[in-house]
């Protein structure tokens, strides 16, 4: 504004003080620097609305409220004011957020006294704290928030009800009656010479099956009729064992049991490039990726125990390697990467050491004779994580301690709990699993449920989203649970 007043006349005199505060409350411009700098940070949350009150150390009446823009995704935020005309130079100030938006409830405050100098500037630093641990958006309840479950980010105020096993929208209902209507399974046509071992979601009703047999892999696509169409592809070769599809466009990412790493784009226009890189033979037996800043960064790790990096376009390189056979990895995002299996004849866990030193092993609780090996591991939020292997384990990680939960019961005397070799959670309601005996089962926070019998030879269970989950075989068919409509 005071580019453009300068544009339009140029003999025109500098607006005053009072002039200036009437046009812009902070009383800031080129020609009037602020005079007291306020500086924030955010721990712990993002805010959607900042306010800044300033009211007069000696007259309580003399205040005005400024909105604090934030700095980008950095945390900070920045605004200053400068002295106002017959106020004395002490004020106190009070920084507040609230959620989503200015209208949403008060979620942190801090508070301060400053002595406006009638020269230069002074600088004042105010840090903001609120527990938003899923980070979407909303607090949680302990801090004043409207979230009720802050380690699921399918689950806030805001959220529409979905068909999930879960309350989305914090009313005290989950899957209220109406909204499951036509949610079941379905499956794709068998595909002749596929021995499907993954699979991997990219999009919402799209998936890719990685095989490990006459080297097919094939995307599936839910039509608008609620049928499937399918694409394989034959021009990756390799026995395939696990596999990650990239958002944004569908490119697929492939770790073989022969320790190989390749990639293929949706399109049949561009073939299945295969990398230098070579396990020595150490199966590759779970890769996840991330997407960020204009690239793609994956990792896998491998039964030998190593832990790789792949930046395409890049080469693939080994990062970390501990003493054991690491069957799973998953994590939100670099920082939040969890990898599960087994050293010797014990469950271990290891996290990714945020200082970029050796991957760190957890603590966990003593397994039952028997319970040899973690072969599956899902983090739901920085604050929720679930891990499950032999004999029914089931483990869940809040706050970063590992705590046990009950095993899927023994239905034979004298027998065993069934292993679970896949695990998918969105929350503590909707913890979903793959047992050995062929069988999908769900457990509720509380006791197991039953979800989908095989017949088939399940081999993997993935989900991008609470109400979307796929499936695949051992004789080449693919499962998919949703909505009728795709």
């Amino acid at each position: 504004m005071a580019v453009g007043i300068g544009l339009l006349c140029i003999t025109c005199t500098v607006p005053d003080l009072e002039e200036l505060e009437e046009e812009r409350p902070s009383g800031c411009d080129a020609n009037h620097p602020c005079q007291v700098q306020v500086r924030l940070t955010y721990d712990g949350f993002r805010p959607g609305c900042v306010t800044l009150r300033v009211v007069d150390a000696q007259d309580g009446s003399r205040n005005f409220e400024l909105p604090v823009e934030p700095l980008g995704g950095t945390g900070t935020g920045e605004v200053g004011f400068v002295h106002r005309a017959g106020w004395s130079d002490t004020v106190h100030m009070t920084v507040s957020a609230r959620e989503r938006s200015c209208a949403g409830p008060e979620v942190s405050t801090a508070t301060a006294q400053v002595r406006v100098p009638e020269k230069g500037s002074s600088t004042s630093a105010l840090a903001l704290s609120a527990r938003d641990e899923d980070g979407d958006g909303y607090v949680s309840t302990t801090s004043r928030g409207t979230d009720c479950d802050d380690r699921s980010s399918s689950i806030s105020p805001g959220m529409e009800e979905r068909c999930d096993f879960l309350d989305n929208n914090c009313d005290g209902r989950a899957d209220p009656a109406s909204v499951c209507d036509g949610f079941e399974w379905r499956t794709t046509e068998t595909l002749p010479g596929a021995s499907f071992r993954d699979v991997a979601p990219h999009a919402r009703n799209q998936a890719w099956f990685v095989s490990d047999s006459n080297d097919v892999v094939a995307h599936v696509r839910r039509e608008a009729d609620g049928g499937f169409d399918v694409k394989s592809f034959t021009d990756c070769r390799g026995a395939w064992s696990t596999a990650w599809a990239r958002p944004s466009d569908g490119r697929v990412f492939m770790g073989s049991w022969e320790g190989r790493l390749a990639t293929r784009p949706l399109f049949a226009g561009e073939p299945c490039a295969l990398t230098s890189f070579d396990a020595g033979g150490a199966a590759i037996q779970d890769i996840v990726g991330f997407e960020g800043d204009g690239g793609t960064t994956l990792y896998a790790v491998s039964e030998a125990g190593d832990i790789l990096r792949w930046d395409p376009p890049a080469e693939p390189v080994r990062v970390a390697n501990v003493d054991a056979d690491l069957r799973s990895l998953h994590g939100l995002d670099p920082r939040t990467l969890i990898t599960v299996g087994q050293a010797g004849q014990v469950p271990v866990a290891y996290h990714v050491n945020a200082d970029g030193g050796p991957w760190l092993r957890e603590t966990l609780p003593p397994p039952m004779q028997g319970q040899t090996a973690l072969h599956t591991v899902h983090v739901v939020a920085p604050g929720l994580a679930y891990a499950a292997g032999d004999q029914g384990l089931l483990l869940e990680r809040t706050a970063g301690t590992w705590s046990t939960k009950p095993p899927y019961p023994i239905f034979v005397d004298g027998g065993v709990s069934p292993d679970i070799l896949d695990v998918v959670s969105f929350g503590q309601g909707a913890v979903i699993a793959r047992l050995d005996t062929d069988d999908l089962v769900r457990f509720d926070g509380t006791e197991w449920r039953d979800f989908r019998f095989g017949t088939q030879g399940f081999t993997s269970l993935e989900g991008l989203s609470s109400d979307e989950l796929w499936s695949a075989t051992q004789d080449g068919t693919g499962f998919h649970w949703g909505p009728l409509a795709p």
